[in-house]
């Protein structure tokens, strides 16, 4: 069966973090996270609805 969770990768994932970490944005304004992560709206919402398992896919 199709995830696609299993879409995002580890680079996706570092560029999302990258973003929030730095606090320049709130990350529901999924427009101006994509203009500094220069990741998709569609990706930015998948990783945020699985943002808890694809921290721990990622970072252990």
């Amino acid at each position: 069966m199709f995830n696609v969770m299993d879409q995002i990768t580890q680079e996706q994932f570092n560029a999302y973090e990258r973003v929030r970490a730095s606090g320049v944005t709130n990350m529901f304004d999924t427009r101006k996270v994509s203009q500094l992560s220069k990741l998709g709206r569609m990706t930015i919402h998948v990783i945020m609805k699985n943002y808890g398992e694809l921290k721990e896919k990622f970072e252990g």
